[in-house]
């Protein structure tokens, strides 16, 4: 480390503030390898998100915000991307990631895949349904207010749904019926349902991308052709959302997701018993981001599960309300540190308990 400080001194960056990465994103390792220009799209306590000429997002992160399949992990303490601008310029120099004034040394990062075993997790599909119930159960006790995860039980009449959250759940429902059926079966309202689904809500994540973020990773563990899916949704979606959002629809099309959604597959597969813990750390993120993608992991994968015949019928959801007009999507802070704000709120301390 100190060797390594003192080359770059010798080359004029001693004014750089200096650190080090932890993990790396296999995805983004390989970005970085033909990165020729970037620059600060966002800066949070806790994440500084870049953005490359070709529209990729790479999130410098710290460590509470963890593992996923656009972050660089990095040595440091919230505050460390406070004094970067928007727009800073961002380049590689060997193996060295210079963000205006902080200098990120890669070279000894562990990288880390955010492609889970879905051949293994697939053998196992059976359990998994059998699991799902139980899923459902816990987040129903520990849903925050006006999520999307409202979409799975009856709300009740001392905390109705706001009208976005009521607006969002009709064309979800519609959204991912359609996205269980099989191939050839009406494409036209499956992408029109997407449409309707994408950039909707607050936010750099807005509540739509991330239900259909978690009904992707539903999508790659249940159904036969989870990557035409996939590029369907990619191909809609992306145009008529946030940059940010766009980048994890993209992965989650890849069968990509975050060490959190890892933690919970590995649990309903192997460890029935670190379900609830699982739950609590997505729930963990943002105000209802983590939430969201639930309700879309639990929606698709209860239903393709059922087409399947893993199950004797799906997970309870709640009846639907009136179809309504889409409302415009409008730009608010970031939710998630999976998107990554770094900004988080503690999980619900009902999952805490189980």
């Amino acid at each position: 480390m100190i060797q390594d400080f003192e080359r770059f001194v010798q080359r004029g960056y001693s004014g750089l503030r200096w650190t080090t990465a932890r993990s790396i994103s296999r995805p983004v390792s390989e970005q970085l390898c033909r990165l020729e220009t970037a620059h600060v799209l966002a800066v949070f306590r806790q994440a500084c998100n870049l953005v490359t000429a070709a529209g990729d997002v790479i999130a410098v992160v710290l460590p509470p915000v963890g593992d996923g399949p656009l972050n660089i992990v990095i040595e440091g303490k919230a505050g460390l991307f406070t004094p970067l601008d928007v727009g800073t310029v961002v380049r590689m120099e060997g193996t060295h990631l210079r963000i205006g004034d902080l200098g990120v040394e890669l070279g000894c990062a562990t990288p880390w895949e955010p492609h889970p075993d879905w051949n293994e997790l697939r053998s196992r599909r059976a359990d998994i349904a059998a699991r799902l119930p139980l899923l459902h159960d816990l987040c129903q006790r520990c849903a925050p207010e006006d999520s999307l995860l409202t979409l799975l039980y009856e709300p009740s009449g001392d905390h109705p749904p706001s009208l976005l959250a009521a607006r969002i759940s009709s064309t979800a429902r519609t959204a991912i019926h359609l996205l269980t059926m099989e191939k050839g079966k009406d494409d036209a309202r499956l992408r029109a349902s997407v449409e309707q689904l994408a950039g909707l809500g607050n936010g750099l994540t807005p509540a739509g991308d991330d239900l259909l973020v978690g009904g992707m990773i539903g999508l790659w563990l249940f159904h036969p052709t989870p990557e035409r899916l996939g590029r369907t949704i990619v191909e809609v979606a992306v145009p008529r959302t946030t940059t940010l959002s766009a980048a994890f629809l993209r992965a989650a099309a890849r069968g990509e997701c975050s060490a959190d959604w890892h933690r919970l597959l590995t649990a309903l597969s192997h460890a029935p018993d670190r379900i609830a813990a699982a739950v609590q750390h997505l729930l963990a993120h943002g105000a209802t981001s983590g939430a969201d993608g639930l309700a879309g992991f639990l929606l698709s994968g209860s239903l393709c599960a059922a087409a399947a015949g893993r199950t004797s019928g799906t997970i309870p959801v709640a009846a639907a309300p009136p179809p309504t007009p889409r409302p415009s999507a409008r730009p608010g802070p970031c939710e998630s540190p999976a998107s990554p704000s770094g900004e988080s709120r503690p999980g619900p301390s009902c999952c805490a308990r189980e």
